[in-house]
């Protein structure tokens, strides 16, 4: 789906970030964490330094909008470092409340270089095969 100049799944080949939801992911947290090694390579290259830089520092973070590629649908999460040196979305349970994943779903996210957000979909179904 997606609108015109959407940077699409397969427009950021090489820049995927995937992720295969835990259960805290799935159903209590308010949290879905990125390990800090996909974040550096495959987000904090699109960052200004100063962006990337920031969000090092202790108690700090960046508003990132979540746009869902299928639905359209954005919302605003803060990515914020925690005690491992890993990246949690803040605010995951707003699109959890609307899209009901489930623990094993696979979840990719890129970066929109052009709406400068992070676009995310379902990529594969808890026992299931690749949806694309």
């Amino acid at each position: 789906m997606g609108r015109k100049n959407d940077v699409s799944y397969s427009q950021a080949e090489g820049w995927h970030i995937t992720i295969t939801l835990t259960e805290s992911d799935a159903c209590s947290s308010d949290t879905i964490t990125i390990p800090k090694e996909q974040v550096e390579a495959k987000l904090f290259p699109w960052w200004s330094v100063k962006r990337s830089e920031g969000l090092l520092e202790p108690n700090s973070f960046e508003m990132v909008h979540l746009y869902e590629y299928e639905s359209q649908i954005t919302t605003a999460v803060a990515m914020k470092r925690d005690e491992n040196g890993n990246f949690k979305l803040h605010g995951w349970s707003c699109v959890q409340g609307k899209r009901k994943f489930r623990t094993g779903d696979v979840i990719v996210f890129w970066w929109d270089k052009n709406f400068g957000r992070l676009n995310f979909e379902l990529l594969m179904l808890a026992n299931e095969s690749f949806l694309t």
